[in-house]
């Protein structure tokens, strides 16, 4: 049994009834299509709907039973009765430098001349993580699902950054 059977098994007290039914991927190729898209992180086609839930579609009922939500749902951002939060302070020594290797290392690596970390778990974290990331005129940046690429820093450098913002 795989994780999604696993998953909905775990959901099913909380129907009436229930029937799953496995359809694979060559007989659904709508769903393939978006299921690789989200996973590849690509750019969204203009033909496709999106909407991002902030909260649960589904009307709980309130009778202390077991159909309450696992976790409390977090605050809509586009409720303008969302109080803003406040920034943290920060310390005003810099930090020790940080001798750790550059994060983007094994990355670029990956993205560059395809080579991955010995460790088989690494190698397939990096592998995944790769995905969401380009080589432009020789900078690296992380595509987010809307497409919009994010230049990566070092750390030392991001650190320093938000000291100057604030």
């Amino acid at each position: 049994m795989d994780a999604y059977c696993m998953a909905v098994r775990c959901l099913e007290e909380k129907f009436d009834g229930l029937e799953l039914n496995h359809v694979l991927r060559k007989y659904n190729e709508a769903a393939d299509t978006l299921a690789k898209m989200a996973s590849e992180r690509a750019t969204v086609p203009p033909d496709v709907f999106i909407s991002d839930l902030y909260k649960p579609s589904v009307d709980y009922k309130d009778d202390g039973g077991s159909d309450k939500p696992p976790s409390e749902p977090g605050p809509d951002p586009k409720d303008s009765t969302v109080q803003e939060q406040e920034a943290m302070d920060i310390e005003p020594e810099p930090p020790a430098p940080d001798d750790s290797p550059d994060w983007r290392y094994p990355l670029l690596q990956r993205l560059v001349d395809g080579t991955l970390p010995l460790d088989q778990a690494e190698a397939r974290r990096v592998a995944r993580r790769a995905k969401t990331f380009v080589l432009l005129d020789g900078e690296m940046y992380k595509r987010s699902p809307s497409g919009i690429l994010m230049c990566c820093i070092p750390r030392q450098e991001g650190i320093k950054l938000l000291q100057d913002i604030h």
